[in-house]
């Protein structure tokens, strides 16, 4: 399992930077970090899901697995990102209920003091 202290370190650089990557980018990027490689399809659902019930329980943050998403268009985050945590819904059923949802938790992400740190 990907370290989650190396993830958040991650994921944290792409909130401050307001940017959204792939799972192929992702996978990329924690190897380049760490050495270790993790597939992109089907590896990283159950980390970045620890990750954001993590953030929520310590410190109240908003689901930053939410700038992961998969190539296609639209670029979402994928199935396993729905419901992940307390302060992620279940899967909207419109598509335009669930594009908004994502975009509102990106903005809550992107705007979020981010400790240099996993909390």
């Amino acid at each position: 399992m990907p370290n989650l202290d190396e993830l958040y370190v991650l994921l944290r650089t792409w909130a401050v930077a307001k940017q959204v990557h792939t799972y192929t980018e992702l996978s990329s990027r924690y190897q380049a970090r760490t050495n270790d490689w993790f597939e992109p399809h089907g590896s990283w659902d159950a980390p970045l899901g620890e990750l954001n019930q993590r953030l929520h329980a310590r410190i109240g943050a908003p689901a930053l697995s939410a700038l992961v998403v998969l190539k296609k268009d639209p670029q979402e985050p994928g199935g396993g990102f729905w419901g992940c945590a307390p302060n992620v819904p279940a899967r909207p059923a419109s598509d335009m209920a669930r594009l908004t949802e994502r975009a509102r938790i990106v903005n809550a992400v992107h705007a979020y003091n981010w400790p240099a740190t996993l909390p």
